[in-house]
């Protein structure tokens, strides 16, 4: 059992010795408050070892006391650290504790925190201010040092917390009345009062990071003449607050009447010329005032140093928005700097831009970046480190490469800078596509577009190295206007870079191939059939695993839509999706017990079975519909698109011609047209389309065995549709079967550009079809042409999808000829000079 009377008169003998010294010398208040912590702090030692608490525990001493400032009855604040989770398990000791203390007549403040309870009150001003005086008493200090790294990792910056703690004084002064002369002031908390003295050191240690007062003169923040009017000063106040805890007998901060007289008193003022108690106020007043005086004018030195003026390092300051070198010859004695000073802007996003006069000294040792430069550890981790910043990277880069920093760190970026891509597929030059490339990857990754993007933002979450991405990005069209693959050969530059920036293998071998793959997704889904099982299975084997398809669909996306602004459209982002979520799913299965064609669709036709009777349909007519269909049908419609047929299909109608539209899951507007096949009859229809102004961006043609023909036509969402009956539009014109032909038409502004026409044939042995891809400057009437073309040599069109980049079109079609069969070379030649000859 612990003797509890051997802790209570510990503690009255501290208590009575400091009373004594004090009352014979009150000069040495400074050190008796000092001594009072101290005393504290071994008494606390002696009940909590006593008391056998755990050692997994941290006894941590906060606020006034964690500055080791403890008058006669001042607080003793205490914060409590514990395992995470760990309330439960120590609960009972530790109110067994504090308990103790209470009992031994210790007057305590406390809090029990884990870590999370730490980050969950982070952004209380006050509790903030309370941690930064922390110190520990004993126990683990591991936990103090994680909850005080809690503290440098907050939300309050410099700014905030100045910001912050200027409102708290101001509003504290406007409950005093805003003087500092009142007859009965709070020596504490009025206008020059001892907290006056606290906030500029709470704000100075903020920003400083130093520990004492006195640190701050050596930070040539305070005079030596300031540090001694504010030691002085809080030296005064002390000795009255003390006096006043004497006389009250209990904490007391307000200098009342009734203490005024004893307080002088004590402090040795006696009467002469003047009253005691008037010459003791007079001094009061002339201290706070001094207080207040000395806390405007190093508030304001702040608010111009922090908010106005910043001093980063020992090299670089931010003044009125703007970055400036501390001295002229920074880039010359540290040519790391030319990376630093980047890193600071991506750091401070209220950055504005560099000084004028840091620019010059820039730019006049520029040649200092010279070959080896990037091969310089230090540079290299500065760079990677700008990379890997939360915010202001994207603002960071284009300042590099404005400046001319980036090309001569990256020596192969000189190369693309001012590039233009004669292609009418870019709008800007090689090196702003690519820094457009990594402000739209930057974007992935804050939350506030998070709708705008929203697989893209849900993939970067789960991204633990943005970087890698980011340098994918920079390097993915490096090699532009070079001799040869421009993606193979950034591959090479990229995997190089990343070596000597010490980058793990993987980690280069993932952005190596990043680069050289960067153009694979985005020519599968748009010019591949992404609803083919092979397809997806050899793109599977491309990207091997799910990191480097969701790395893969990002850089895409980034990329497609960095390239010029009306290029990206619905249609495009639900292609990528769709290839996204497939080969998702294809990695994610066991690849050894894939389903053949056959079994897929013999799949799929009994879900449309199902589905189609629990609709109320005869099992008998939908046989009959479905009898009819080969068996690609089922794997390349999705299965709401087949009873979506069906439901037309399946009814028996004087109608010869059928048509429906709806808008798809794609978002764009699927037309479909069932009718008996005739010839010609996809030129009709596109004939149409284009008559009405649509863009086509779809197509898929089947023929069932007994002759019947399944159009399905996917056009883009147009404001023209709205005032247009589309269904009755197609209907009256396939009714009135024309075949004749516009001739194309050159777009003017475009014509100083190469018509030069690509056209190449490939076989499709699956599906024993024709590939044919038509690569050719966009044109007026140039897909009705095409169709026009079929109709003349009589190719049946299966499947086709309609790209157009930029200003160029890059269709893909899927043909045989009257036999069903793939074109013979013969036919191909024919086929390539009636386009040819048309377009």
């Amino acid at each position: 059992m612990i003797d509890l009377s051997i802790f209570k008169t510990q503690y009255q003998a501290l208590q009575d010795s400091i009373k004594v010294i004090f009352l014979n010398n009150p000069e040495v208040t400074q050190t008796l408050v000092l001594s009072r912590s101290e005393g504290i702090d071994q008494l606390l030692k002696d009940i909590w070892q006593s008391l056998n608490l755990s050692n997994q525990l941290c006894l941590v001493a906060v606020g006034g006391y964690g500055r080791s400032e403890l008058h006669p009855y001042s607080d003793i604040d205490l914060l409590i650290l514990i395992p995470d989770d760990a309330h439960d398990t120590y609960q009972q000791s530790i109110a067994s504790f504090l308990t103790f203390l209470w009992d031994v007549n210790l007057e305590v403040g406390h809090a029990t925190r884990d870590l999370k309870d730490c980050i969950s009150v982070i952004d209380d001003i006050s509790v903030v201010t309370s941690l930064l005086e922390s110190r520990v008493i004993l126990g683990k200090v591991s936990l103090f040092l994680k909850m005080k790294a809690v503290i440098k990792s907050s939300v309050w910056s410099n700014q905030s917390f100045l910001v912050e703690k200027q409102k708290e004084q101001h509003n504290r002064h406007q409950n005093l009345s805003n003087t500092a002369y009142n007859l009965e002031p709070n020596i504490k908390q009025s206008p020059g009062g001892l907290r006056d003295i606290q906030t500029i050191v709470w704000v100075a240690k903020w920003y400083f990071d130093v520990n004492t007062l006195f640190e701050l003169v050596d930070k040539q923040y305070l005079t030596t003449t300031e540090y001694e009017l504010l030691k002085i000063s809080q030296l005064f106040l002390f000795k009255v607050r003390f006096a006043l805890h004497i006389i009250a007998n209990r904490r007391e901060d307000r200098l009342a009447f009734q203490y005024q007289k004893s307080v002088a008193t004590m402090l040795g003022y006696v009467d002469g010329d003047s009253l005691s108690v008037e010459a003791f106020m007079k001094d009061y007043y002339q201290t706070v005032t001094r207080v207040s005086r000395l806390n405007d004018i190093l508030l304001q030195l702040l608010e111009d140093e922090i908010l106005n003026t910043q001093r980063l390092n020992s090299r670089f300051m931010i003044s009125y928005g703007y970055i400036y070198s501390i001295n002229d010859q920074v880039f010359i004695q540290t040519p790391s700097a030319f990376m630093e000073i980047f890193l600071l802007i991506a750091k401070h996003n209220y950055v504005r831009g560099i000084s004028a006069k840091t620019l010059r000294q820039m730019q006049n040792s520029i040649s200092l970046i010279d070959f080896h430069y990037y091969k310089k550890r230090k540079n290299n981790r500065l760079f990677i480190e700008l990379l890997q910043q939360n915010q202001g990277v994207n603002k960071a880069l284009k300042l590099m490469n404005r400046y001319g920093i980036l090309e001569h760190y990256i020596p192969t970026f000189g190369k693309i800078m001012g590039l233009m891509q004669y292609d009418l597929f870019h709008a800007y030059t090689v090196d702003q596509h690519t820094l457009f490339v990594i402000r739209n990857l930057r974007r992935f990754f804050v939350p506030e577009f998070a709708k705008e993007f929203a697989l893209c933002s849900e993939i970067a979450q789960g991204i633990q190295k943005p970087e890698l991405l980011l340098l994918a990005g920079l390097f993915h069209d490096i090699a532009k206007g070079r001799d040869g693959e421009h993606a193979q050969l950034g591959a090479i530059d990229v995997r190089e870079f990343c070596q000597h920036h010490q980058l793990k293998t993987s980690d280069t071998d993932l952005v190596s191939k990043l680069v050289e793959k960067h153009l694979l997704m985005s020519a599968v889904a748009q010019k591949q059939d992404i609803s083919d099982f092979e397809v997806i299975e050899h793109f599977a084997e491309q990207v091997v695993t799910i990191k480097f398809l969701e790395f893969l669909y990002l850089l895409t996306n980034a990329d497609i839509r960095a390239t010029k602004d009306d290029l990206w459209n619905s249609w495009k982002d639900s292609l990528l999706k769709k290839l996204f979520y497939n080969t998702k799913k294809y990695l994610e299965s066991n690849n050894d017990q894939r389903p053949s064609v056959d079994q897929r669709a013999q799949g799929i036709k009994q879900t449309i079975i199902k589905d189609s009777i629990a609709q109320g349909y005869q099992i008998s007519d939908v046989e009959r519909v479905l009898s009819a269909l080969p068996k690609d049908y089922y794997v390349r419609y999705e299965i709401d698109d087949i009873l979506w047929h069906l439901s037309f299909a399946i009814k028996i109608t004087s109608d010869k011609i059928i048509v429906s539209s709806k808008i798809s899951q794609h978002n764009v507007v699927d037309i479909f047209v069932l009718c008996d096949d005739f010839k010609g009859l996809f030129f009709k229809l596109i004939s149409i389309l284009e008559r009405l102004g649509l863009d086509i961006v779809d197509a898929k043609i089947l023929t069932t065995k007994n002759g019947r023909v399944y159009n399905t036509i996917s056009v883009l969402q147009d404001a023209a549709l709205k005032h247009i009956n589309i269904n009755q539009e197609i209907k009256n014109d396939l009714d009135n079967f024309d075949v004749s032909i516009r001739t194309t038409h050159d777009i003017y502004t475009y014509r100083h550009f190469d018509h030069k026409m690509k056209v190449s044939f490939n076989v499709n042995e699956q599906w024993n079809l024709t590939q044919l891809e038509i690569n050719v400057i966009d044109k007026q009437g140039i897909l009705s042409n095409i169709a026009y073309v079929f109709f003349e040599l009589d190719i049946s069109l299966i499947n086709a999808r309609i790209a157009t980049m930029g200003e160029r079109v890059e269709d893909v079609f899927f043909i045989s000829n009257a036999k069903n069969q793939p074109l013979s070379m013969v036919e191909q030649l024919a086929l390539k000079e009636a386009l040819e000859e048309r377009l």
